[in-house]
């Protein structure tokens, strides 16, 4: 891949790719390492693609299975997290991303692509592997979990 087909796609996916690396590791150094990573890894790609929508898929792919690794990692494992800010504009939307970190992965990242990122059900099951039907299900109990700690902080 050339430096200008890289700056571009840069430019159209970074912010895809940080925040889908955010909603698995929930930390802005690491989520910035595999955002960098993963566009290293384009860079070095000798495929093309027919459409800029398959190079969106195949990083949003190759980020996913760069969280994941380092999730795994011996050194992730060991180590104490840092209390930190959500990166956010609107304080009401920080406050719901914060809802949407609490919970577990699989939701997480299902409503993170859903509603974050615009992706249809079909979409999201090729995209993690999983059945279009999962996916549903993924979708309906994450949103009823977070409407349970909505509820449930509304109350107090």
């Amino acid at each position: 891949m050339d430096g200008e087909s890289l700056t571009r796609y840069i430019g159209l996916y970074h912010g895809t790719v940080y925040r889908l690396a955010y909603s698995y590791l929930k930390n802005t150094a690491d989520a910035e390492d595999i955002t960098q990573e993963a566009f290293l890894k384009l860079y070095k790609f000798r495929g093309t693609f027919a459409a800029d929508e398959n190079c969106k898929a195949w990083l949003i792919r190759v980020t996913i299975n760069l969280s994941k690794n380092l999730l795994r990692s011996g050194w992730f494992t060991k180590r104490t997290e840092l209390t930190e800010d959500i990166p956010c504009e609107d304080e009401q939307d920080r406050s719901l991303i914060e809802y949407v970190m609490a919970l577990p992965e699989k939701y997480r990242v299902t409503i993170h692509l859903y509603y974050y990122e615009g992706y249809s059900v079909k979409e999201i099951a090729d995209i993690t592997g999983a059945a279009a039907s999962s996916v549903t299900t993924r979708l309906m109990r994450g949103r009823e979990r977070l409407k349970e700690m909505l509820l449930k902080e509304d109350k107090q």
